[in-house]
């Protein structure tokens, strides 16, 4: 499917059951940038990530279970020693390891049981995604994959994205794991600046319940083992495709968010300005208000009034307007026409239920 990259997903014991171990294996390296969560209590994986990412990667290692975050003293020495165990068992040095982890917060990640299944990890390496796909989830209700192939004259690239997340969803940065791999040739100064758009058109739009985890991570990884993009229609091209995976994911992190009943694409036009227009989804998509009238599927725009009313938009009555499609319905679309302008921002949100109080509440 994609040249360059192996995968695996094993049991190791961090979860009572199911994969919770993954490895992304890049034989001859990858080129690679990263986008990480802005919430200043971050994971020790996290932490080391942001060190490594600046050199050649030849590995990812994912757990799911536990959020390697907020434990002990030791827990940024214990996760670079992880890093050191995969990194000798691969021939390859610790600074060419990445790391990510999600799950509980102020659990200790058991490091023994993990550095234990590394060679079963490594014996697993395989082309196939799936299992990879499956170890790194929580409590998502089904795999995240989106693949694209790119077809030029001559030249065919590949485009790989993986990501898992249901809660803990806010549009700042990247609130989930997700990793978009390509074989496409291309220098990292411009697999940053198409990355970061990427990131601003798909993963800083979604909204499921307000919150920042500590571990979101984003790694765009590209093998170099494909064809090279050079020409300003090849960039534009792989560019869009990025983004179009990177969306695709985005949305089915909504899709599953925990306890959703309806996915919503919500539009705002009209608006003075792109900053406004983004504080007005960020108001209305956070509103639990207008949020629980979803879950109902009762048309309340008074409370999409309210929330713009608390973000400093002041409206008039003639101009201001709302449009929806069915809101009995599992996916909505719903335009909030502000009329002080014409700028215009969309995002994806979705309703609440009282399903999503009895997953947190455990």
């Amino acid at each position: 499917m994609i040249e360059g990259f192996l995968f695996s997903g094993i049991k190791s014991g961090i979860k009572k059951e199911g994969r919770d171990l993954g490895l992304i294996f890049i034989p001859q390296g990858a080129c690679a940038c990263g986008f990480f969560t802005k919430n200043v209590n971050s994971s020790y994986s996290v932490r080391i990530s942001k060190r490594h990412i600046k050199n050649k990667i030849f590995a990812v290692l994912v757990n799911s279970g536990n959020a390697n975050c907020f434990t002990h003293k030791e827990g940024l020495n214990d996760t670079l020693r992880l890093t050191e165990e995969l990194a000798k068992s691969l021939k390859i040095k610790k600074k060419n390891v990445l790391i990510a982890s999600t799950g509980i917060i102020g659990k200790k990640l058991p490091f023994s049981k993990i550095i234990k299944k590394i060679p079963l990890l490594v014996e697993n390496l395989k082309e196939d995604v799936n299992l990879f796909s499956k170890s790194i989830l929580t409590t998502d209700t089904f795999p995240k994959v989106a693949y694209v192939r790119l077809n030029f004259k001559r030249k065919k690239i590949n485009i790989l994205g993986i990501a898992k997340g249901a809660g803990m969803i806010y549009p700042h940065l990247a609130t989930m794991l997700a990793f978009i791999l390509t074989d496409a040739k291309i220098e990292k100064k411009l697999l940053r600046e198409i990355s970061q758009k990427a990131v601003g058109e798909s993963f800083n739009k979604i909204f499921v319940d307000g919150c920042t985890s500590t571990n979101d991570s984003v790694f765009f990884l590209s093998s170099l083992k494909g064809e090279e993009i050079e020409k300003k229609k090849e960039i534009e091209k792989f560019s869009q495709a990025l983004i179009e995976v990177c969306k695709n994911l985005a949305k089915m992190i909504v899709k599953d968010g925990e306890g959703v009943t309806k996915f919503v694409n919500l539009k705002i036009e009209k608006a003075k300005t792109e900053k406004e227009a983004k504080k007005a989804f960020k108001a209305i998509s956070s509103s639990i208000l207008f949020r629980s009238s979803l879950y109902g599927g009762i048309p309340n725009w008074g409370r999409i009034v309210a929330g713009l009313g608390q973000v400093g938009i002041k409206l008039e009555e003639e101009r201001f307007k709302v449009e929806s499609s069915n809101l009995k319905k599992k996916e909505i679309e719903i335009k909030v026409k502000l009329g002080r302008g014409r700028s215009f921002y969309q995002g994806w949100c979705c309703d609440i239920s009282p399903s999503y109080v009895k997953i947190n509440s455990k």
